[in-house]
């Protein structure tokens, strides 16, 4: 048990292992793990329909929002998108409840008032991504390379347009790692693990 509550955010390139690792990560600390669990939260707190939300789950507005924010000279335009607005909602009832890592979805940028955020990132080589999603789901590696396409520009598109940083690049987080330098997930979560123990020592 954590003596200090923790909020981890963690972003993952697609195909790095990011979901693996972060999970592991929660069960090294203890604390709770929400990735697709979100989906299920803002459906229950809303009243909707989880499929409903799914597919809504880390996609940019449309073009017709991205023509109005130009418009009017706004990067965010948070009302424009009620989901936006309902993820929010619902990863803030969530930091302020207990300590949680949470799975993308732009948490580093919506909880970035909180004082105990730390902030990860998770990234790996474009062949590593590859042969790591054609063992994973039993691809072929023309079909991994247009799913890692895909998935990468939906949630670079998704951040970028809702935060005022930049999908993966450094700055936007507190520490970026590579999960191939240490062997894999198991022994980057390990590693991880000890970083957010040392940065909670600082925590008041």
């Amino acid at each position: 048990m954590l003596e200090k509550k923790v909020i981890i955010s963690l972003g993952r390139q697609f195909g790095s292992g990011g979901q693996q690792t972060g999970k592991r990560l929660a069960e090294i600390l203890g604390i709770e793990y929400y990735d697709r669990e979100l989906i299920d939260e803002i459906a229950r707190a809303n009243g909707l329909d989880p499929e409903y939300v799914a597919q809504h789950d880390e996609k940019a507005p449309g073009f017709f929002d991205y023509a109005l924010a130009g418009r009017i000279g706004s990067p965010h335009l948070f009302g424009s998108s009620q989901s936006f607005v309902m993820l929010s909602d619902t990863l803030k009832q969530l930091a302020a409840e207990k300590s949680c890592l949470i799975v993308g979805r732009t948490a580093d940028y919506i909880l970035r008032e909180e004082p105990n955020l730390i902030k990860l990132f998770i990234h790996a080589p474009y062949k590593y991504r590859i042969r790591f999603l054609c063992k994973e789901r039993g691809i072929t590696a023309d079909e991994a390379d247009s799913l890692i396409v895909k998935n990468d520009r939906e949630r670079s598109r998704f951040y970028d347009f809702f935060t005022d940083k930049t999908w993966g690049q450094a700055d936007s987080y507190d520490l970026c790692v590579d999960v191939t330098k240490l062997g894999g997930e198991e022994n980057t979560a390990q590693f991880l693990a000890d970083y957010v123990r040392r940065r909670m020592e600082r925590f008041e």
